[in-house]
């Protein structure tokens, strides 16, 4: 029983960190974003957030309980803390976007510095357990490291404005944007793995409304939908009022149906 729990939670954390705006470390990179966007007039596109928007960006912590969902099933895997603080890099003012993981026997953090207007990031660092990366941001490459015990190699990788590396960029980024119904738009994810670097197409759309939920309580929220190729896709629930995440949803192709959710427990300020 306790190695089938085991196998689960790596499954899920495979899962989560191959999915797109989240590290990678050591797996299969996530396959290219192949629908095209539908034509219609009533759907609302969207833009990379400008920077009135990011100035809107405020400091937060965000705690979730993840569990792996599949038919009738949960099995709780552990907690994930995300939090949004202003600091400097270099001299300059910048956000550090910060997540870490714990109760599920595979230590993770991923610390990721981007432009305090911009967002554009400029210093990453994750770890998966043993494995780790870490890069630098100029213009619009990245340069860095990935490390791992039987693997270490150079990353540079041309990088698309508005790129997104990491989850917490991700979650960022959808509490600043002008989400409403049919509302949708197009990024680029960074992936990086053993094999190689890749940047991903990216569709973000606004498919729904709903009520939810969650530990930390209920809310209306805006259902987005962030989708890169035919089977990796994530829902996400942001709040209408004062945007944040408050739960999320990431289809597992390796475990038949099953999904990774992360709903909120508390909020600080």
């Amino acid at each position: 029983m306790d190695r089938a729990r085991k196998l689960v939670r790596i499954f899920a954390f495979a899962a989560l960190t191959t999915f797109a705006a989240l590290v990678v470390i050591g797996l299969p990179p996530i396959a290219a974003l192949t629908a095209q966007l539908p034509n219609s007039e009533s759907v609302v596109r969207g833009s990379a957030p400008p920077n009135h928007f990011v100035r809107g960006l405020r400091p937060g912590a965000f705690v979730y309980q993840m569990t792996i969902e599949r038919d009738v099933s949960t099995i709780v895997l552990g907690t994930r803390m995300v939090s949004v603080t202003q600091t400097s890099y270099a001299g300059s003012p910048a956000w550090l976007l910060l997540e870490s993981r714990t109760g599920d026997g595979i230590p993770a953090s991923d610390s990721l510095l981007v432009d305090v207007l911009s967002l554009h990031p400029v210093h990453w660092s994750s770890t998966l357990g043993r494995a780790r990366i870490v890069a630098e941001f100029r213009g619009d490459s990245a340069f860095g490291a990935l490390s791992a015990p039987a693997t270490r190699r150079s990353i540079v990788a041309g990088l698309p404005a508005g790129t997104i590396v990491s989850a917490p960029m991700l979650e960022s980024e959808l509490r600043l944007l002008p989400l409403q119904s049919a509302w949708e738009d197009s990024t680029s994810t960074l992936v990086v793995t053993l094999g190689g670097n890749t940047v991903l197409p990216t569709r973000i759309s606004v498919i729904g409304e709903d009520r939810v939920r969650v530990p930390a309580g209920q809310f209306d929220c805006w259902v987005v939908s962030v989708h890169a190729g035919d089977t990796a896709r994530g829902l996400y629930w942001v709040t209408k009022t004062d945007p944040i995440v408050v739960r999320s949803s990431l289809d597992v192709p390796t475990m038949g149906g099953a999904q990774l959710v992360s709903a909120l427990v508390s909020i600080g300020r």
